[in-house]
């Protein structure tokens, strides 16, 4: 019977070793790519909410624009141009929703809903677009005919 050498034991215990080194290196790269993806995946995530958000807000303000501008609600209260609480418009667009505040020249937040000088009185307004946890803000001037 033949008895194997050291040198031959010692070889193949270095396979093993070299074995668990590069699977320990791969192991890691792996997470790491992971980590990576899982990250990347929570900021797409978290941007396309800001997105809706914003576009919410700016769909807000479009709408009412084009109702102040219309002319249909010039002397009729507040609440003519949408549902009104506190002088602040709210609605949904798509999957959003959007509030509207309404300021006059020294920055006074109009809160009464029943005003019929807003046409005159309001000067900007700001449109709040919020979907899910995340809320964005546009503001705009309103220039009176």
């Amino acid at each position: 019977m033949r008895i194997p050498s050291l040198r031959h034991k010692k070889a193949r215990g270095s396979v093993l070793v070299f074995s668990l080194i590069v699977l320990s290196f791969l192991l890691i790269s792996a997470l790491s790519v992971a980590a990576v993806a899982v990250s990347e995946t929570k900021t797409s995530i978290a941007v396309n909410r800001s997105s809706v958000a914003f576009q919410a807000a700016d769909s807000g303000v479009e709408i009412l624009l084009e109702k102040i501008y219309s002319g249909s609600c010039d002397s009729s209260a507040l609440s003519c141009l949408g549902t009104c609480s506190g002088g602040e418009i709210t609605g949904n667009v798509g999957s959003g929703n959007y509030k509207i505040n309404f300021y006059e020249n020294d920055g006074a937040h109009i809160s009464s809903c029943s005003t019929t000088t807003w046409r005159t009185d309001v000067v900007h307004l700001k449109s709040e677009g919020i979907y899910g946890r995340t809320t964005r803000a546009v503001e705009v001037e309103v220039k009176h005919p």
